[in-house]
C-alpha cells in the first residue's frame, strides 16, 4: 500500500487558461507542497513559497482578487534567482520520498506548470505517479461538483484561506483522506479512454425532435461530459478500468476511443 503522498498545488499567472496552459509564458507564483503520511493522516514536511521569476507576466486584477497575491508581495517576499532553484531541489527531494503525488486537476495545470519550471532551471523532475483528486476519486453520486470549494463543502468544512497554495493542498488532503488511496492509484494507473456521446442535432423546426434532443443533452451534461467546441462533440475521459468493471452505466448511446 502507498503510504507517503506529496500533495501539490500551484498558483500561477497565465496568459489565457481558456486555451490551456502555455508553458512559454505562464509562470508559477506560489508553490505549496505537503508530504503526508497516509496511515497517520498527518503532515510530515511542508513547502510554502511565493515565487518571482524575472519573465513572469504582471499580476492581473483577477489573480489578485482570487489569491490575494499582488506584485508588491512578490517583489518583497517571493523567492528569486538561485533561491528558486533551491526550492525546486527541495521539492524534488520530497517528490522522491513520496509514493504518489496528489493534485487537484493536476494533469491539466499543476503537472505541466511544474514540469516546465523544473526544465527552466535544469532540474530533472522525479518520475512519480500522479493522482488527480478531480478524476481519480470515486465520489458518491450526491457529490456532482468537482471544484475544491464544493468538495470542501460536501465534506463538511470550509477552507479559511482558499486559493493559497499550501492551504489548498491541506484542504485537498482532508477531502481525499475520506477515500481509499489504493483505489485512487488503481484509477490513476489505468489507461484513459474517451467517451463520445452519440448526440446528433435535430431538425430545429420539429418541436418533438428538439424536445427529445434536449432530454438526451441534459443527461449527457449531467453525466460529466464536456462540450468540445473544436470537435463539436460531447466528450468524457475515463479510466479503462471503469469500463472493464462495468461501472460506466449511461442511458444514452456513446462511442469509446483510446487516447
Amino acid at each position: 500500500m502507498s503510504n507517503l503522498v506529496l500533495g501539490l498545488d500551484l498558483e500561477g499567472i497565465n496568459a489565457n487558461l481558456q486555451n490551456g496552459v502555455d508553458t512559454k509564458v505562464d509562470r508559477v507564483i506560489e508553490i505549496g507542497a505537503v508530504l503526508w503520511d497516509w496511515k497517520k493522516n498527518a503532515p510530515l514536511k511542508l513547502i510554502s513559497e511565493l515565487v518571482n521569476e524575472p519573465d513572469r507576466l504582471p499580476i492581473s486584477s483577477e489573480v489578485q482578487l482570487v489569491t490575494g497575491i499582488d506584485d508588491d508581495m512578490l517583489e518583497n517576499w517571493a523567492l528569486k534567482g538561485e533561491d528558486i532553484r533551491k526550492c525546486l531541489e527541495n521539492l524534488a527531494n520530497l517528490m522522491n520520498k513520496a509514493d504518489v503525488i496528489m493534485a487537484h486537476n493536476g494533469g491539466n495545470y499543476d503537472f505541466p506548470m511544474i514540469k516546465a519550471m523544473f526544465s527552466r532551471y535544469g532540474i530533472e523532475m522525479p518520475n512519480v505517479l500522479w493522482v488527480d483528486t478531480m478524476n481519480d476519486i470515486e465520489y458518491p453520486p450526491k457529490i456532482s461538483a468537482r471544484s475544491m470549494a464544493m468538495l470542501e463543502h460536501s465534506h463538511g468544512f470550509v477552507n479559511p484561506f482558499p486559493h493559497r497554495a499550501v492551504t489548498d493542498v491541506l484542504a485537498m488532503l482532508k477531502v481525499a483522506s475520506n477515500y481509499s488511496l489504493d483505489r485512487m492509484v488503481t484509477l490513476a494507473k489505468s489507461p484513459k479512454v474517451t467517451l463520445t456521446a452519440s448526440l446528433n442535432a435535430p431538425n430545429w423546426k420539429n418541436k418533438e425532435e428538439v424536445e427529445k434532443f434536449n432530454v438526451i443533452k441534459n443527461k449527457v451534461a449531467k453525466s460529466r461530459f464536456k462540450w468540445n467546441p473544436s470537435t463539436k462533440k460531447w466528450l468524457r475521459e475515463v479510466p479503462q478500468v471503469l469500463l472493464d468493471e462495468g461501472k460506466i452505466k449511461l442511458d444514452f448511446d456513446y462511442k469509446v476511443s483510446t487516447n
